[in-house]
């Protein structure tokens, strides 16, 4: 019984803005990260947005090596010796300042021209532009329906000359959930008693929702099994159950 949830930043359902020049999506984080972990390191966009007409669009940018991407600032460490004075690493990176930096360029007139600097928000419609062109998606509206999740970027590696150990995000759900799943599938003969993996969401947050270890789905799925009212044969079968988690 894992959980398959790593910590992670997820993007707000209305999520781009522009500051200074330079457009963001504003994230929350997911989960017991560390803060101060996830800036200046590459970060990559997945999940799925479900548009007005029902429409679903996947994305995976920052994976591919011709891909683009993201990353969160951070202040130079000369330039930073406030920050670097915290008291504590919680202190030294806001949880609210994770936003993600997704284009500095302003939108160009059809001459090539830039927009006259009183134009509001430039870079932002640039941006929108370009999500209109490449992921279909027509305004910020599409957002409110969309699941994105915001990870360190690239693929787990051999870590050590020996190549004994394995760095790569999200490893501590890895290797618990694909062990399970793995033993279960490699089984040669059937086992003389029922055998199954649960996979739960939301573990990062407490378990919570309705695809948490505290929700009743595992229960109304044995329910469904047994097609039986007897809930004395229920309670039994759970009695009579050994999980390992």
């Amino acid at each position: 019984g894992p959980h398959v949830d790593p910590p992670r930043l997820d993007v707000k359902q209305q999520p781009l803005y522009e500051s200074d020049g330079v457009a963001y999506f504003d994230t929350h984080y997911y989960g017991g990260i560390k803060k101060y972990q996830w800036t200046t390191i590459p970060l990559a966009i997945h999940g799925v947005v479900y548009k007005a007409n029902g429409d679903e669009i996947s994305v995976n940018i920052g994976e591919k090596p011709n891909d683009p991407v993201f990353c969160i600032t951070d202040l130079l460490p000369h330039l930073g010796r406030t920050a670097m004075s915290k008291a504590t690493a919680e202190e030294f990176i806001n949880g609210e300042k994770l936003d993600i930096i997704v284009g500095t360029t302003p939108i160009t007139t059809n001459n090539n021209d830039t927009l006259k600097l009183d134009e509001k928000e430039p870079v932002k419609k640039f941006v929108l532009n370009y999500l209109k062109e490449n992921w279909l998606i027509e305004d910020e509206e599409d957002f409110c329906s969309a699941e994105l999740e915001i990870v360190p970027a690239g693929p787990a590696r051999f870590s050590g000359l020996d190549k004994s150990l394995v760095a790569g995000y999200g490893q501590d759900d890895r290797v618990c959930a694909y062990t399970s799943l793995m033993a279960l599938m490699d089984l040669q003969n059937v086992p003389e008693h029922t055998a199954g993996v649960i996979l739960v969401d939301k573990e990062e947050i407490g378990s919570c929702c309705a695809t948490g270890a505290k929700s009743r789905w595992f229960e109304d799925v044995l329910r469904m099994v047994f097609r039986s009212p007897n809930e004395g044969m229920f309670a039994t079968s759970l009695y009579n159950t050994k999980m390992l988690s």
